[in-house]
């Protein structure tokens, strides 16, 4: 049986590739002259990291793309406020970032300590595509923040995050209430987080499908040949 830290040490070997490639690619979002397009370029890898992820193409795993992530935007939000400083955000945003970080960081870490088994990977599968879909939500939202993408119905200017992360929540899930738009430079951008919702959750419903489907499939094997040994019995 191996320790909790040989398990952590592993985990961080299995890191080294991805973190080579995220690192490069952070470097080209921060030359980047404007924060704004670094962040899209942030949200373009992460997208690639999904693909290739479910192309099952072993060079950037899926799991330690979204714990580098996760990080990123730590970084991405903190810059933000080093920036602008804290009194650019409301207690509401904080506790919005923090649910966002903490969320995805314990079900990462609860998820990799557990044992190895059937039950184990479906649970590692569910909670790699709702750290992706939780992460898409707070990078677009942080880039409608940043670019002061958002009004609302009477024109006015919605730069908080707590709308920003609203609007990007409602059009990254389709539901699209509309009391908060994007300004006409901004509605490809929209477009394109639409898109991308569609296609994660769309991949959610149907990971969870086949994997339940699997694991019935599993079950009955079982009951199958738990019936034949019986019959076969004198």
């Amino acid at each position: 049986m191996k320790t909790v830290k040989s398990k952590l040490l592993d985990h961080f070997i299995e890191l080294i590739p991805v973190m080579i490639i995220v690192a490069v690619y952070t470097a080209m979002a921060f030359v980047a002259t404007d924060f704004e397009v670094s962040i899209l370029l942030l949200i373009g890898g992460l997208l690639l990291g999904l693909i290739m992820g479910a192309m099952d193409i072993k060079i950037l795993p899926l799991r330690p793309l979204v714990i580098i992530y996760t990080v990123t935007s730590i970084g991405a939000f903190f810059y933000i406020t080093y920036r602008d400083g804290f009194a650019k955000f409301s207690p509401e945003d904080l506790i919005i970032t923090g649910f966002f970080i903490v969320t995805i960081l314990v079900m990462v870490l609860v998820s990799r300590l557990r044992e190895n088994n059937p039950n184990t990977y479906i649970l590692e599968i569910i909670i790699d595509w709702y750290c992706l879909i939780l992460l898409f939500i707070f990078l677009f939202a942080l880039y409608y923040l940043e670019s002061k993408a958002l009004v609302d119905s009477a024109g006015n200017g919605q730069e908080d995050l707590q709308a920003c992360t609203f609007f990007s929540c409602v059009t990254f899930t389709g539901l699209g209430y509309g009391d908060i738009v994007p300004r006409p430079a901004f509605r490809m951008v929209a477009a394109m987080q639409s898109i991308i919702g569609y296609i994660c959750m769309g991949g959610v419903a149907a990971t969870i499908y086949s994997l339940i489907q699997a694991k019935l499939q599993e079950l009955h094997k079982g009951r199958r040949s738990q019936d034949t040994k019986k019959n076969d019995c004198p």
